[in-house]
């Protein structure tokens, strides 16, 4: 029978790999039902603003301001324009509709058509609202059957589709217009928050896959010694989460350049708690700090050298990631780690 200590080093490997693939599997899994209902000018403005992204919901927006911060967007209704400076939480409201994209609005349950800039250095904005109804805003945003992908089209002939997550909004179908939206509203941020953790798993899959396989080597190439692990060892552990990485990527994935060097980078990250391990029970303080800066200094590089400035703020998340994830390597590191001393006495019993 197997050892309890080989028996976990095999319960890793099994996670390990399943990890591996959280990315394909959320992929694979994320389907929506939506709806195709018909719509009229003469309905709710509030449900066309939810359907199109051509319509933004300013009383949904600005419901949790007082009077006086919404007072320039009033006297844009009431009058047609503002120009002037606004408060900051105003700023950003309006900030997030720009008029190149959102080309009407919903204020006080009515239609206006929208055109807004900002001052991107300042408060200051120029606003200008325009009434107008609902035949009009139908017309304009709605898009053609003859352009929707063939789930649109098969949730406009039928009432609903179960598909991967495809293009909401209103089309035009024979005359009529209809709304194309998830049943459920929290369903697509669900499965999208689905897809964003079976990315960040699964390097952390390929880096638990390279500690349980290098391990298992070491702990096969000498069956009699229980800890396996000096910090040379380790390394070459966390080392062997590179080509892992970059196998499952070339062979498994798109394929893109960032996730090439990204990916294995993140796999790295997450598999140098071995180190860290061996470190904390040799009680070498100083090289646990090393290898905590050499872990930071690979995912926030990484990341920023691919994604610029915004890699930075995708590194540190990857760091703390590869913290928590490294957890699980750095208690088989204790485990299996072997100090110097005890590497000295073995090698001097075996020449005795």
């Amino acid at each position: 029978m197997p050892s309890t200590r080989t028996v976990a080093l095999y319960a890793l490997l099994v996670v390990g790999v399943l990890c591996s693939f959280a990315f394909h599997a959320s992929v694979a899994s994320a389907t929506v039902t939506y709806t195709a209902t018909p719509i009229q000018a003469s309905d709710d403005p509030h449900r066309v603003a939810s359907v199109s992204p051509h319509v933004g919901d300013l009383d949904a927006q600005l419901d949790r301001y007082d009077k006086e911060i919404r007072r320039p967007v009033d006297r844009a209704a009431r009058t047609g324009s503002f120009t002037g400076n606004v408060t900051p939480e105003l700023y950003t409201t309006l900030d997030s509709l720009p008029s190149d994209y959102v080309h009407y609005v919903v204020y006080h349950d009515a239609y206006y058509r929208w055109h807004t800039s900002v001052n991107e250095n300042t408060t200051f904005v120029r606003l200008r609202m325009t009434p107008a109804n609902g035949s009009t805003v139908l017309a304009e945003v709605a898009k053609p059957y003859g352009n929707a992908s063939s789930d649109v089209k098969t949730a406009i002939r039928n009432g609903s589709v179960t598909a991967s997550i495809i293009r909401g909004g209103v089309y035009r179908y024979d005359g009529t217009y209809y709304a194309v939206s998830p049943e459920n509203d929290g369903s697509i941020a669900a499965k999208l928050l689905e897809i964003g953790l079976g990315y960040v798993f699964t390097p952390v899959g390929r880096g638990l896959v390279a500690v349980a396989l290098g391990i298992l080597y070491y702990r096969y190439r000498e069956p009699s010694v229980a800890r396996v692990l000096t910090p040379r060892r380790a390394g070459a552990v966390a080392l062997l989460a590179l080509p892992i990485a970059l196998v499952g990527t070339a062979v498994f994935e798109s394929g893109s350049p960032s996730r090439f060097v990204t990916g294995p980078a993140s796999a790295f990250v997450v598999a140098t708690g071995v180190i860290a391990g061996v470190f904390v029970h040799q009680r070498r303080w100083l090289g646990l700090v090393g290898v905590t800066a050499l872990v930071a200094a690979v995912a926030v590089g990484t990341n920023a050298l691919m994604h610029g400035l915004v890699g930075i703020a995708l590194g540190l998340l990857f760091f703390l990631v590869g913290l928590l994830a490294g957890g699980v390597p750095l208690v088989y590191g204790v485990v299996f780690a072997r100090d110097r001393d005890a590497s000295s006495r073995e090698a001097a019993e075996t020449t005795g």
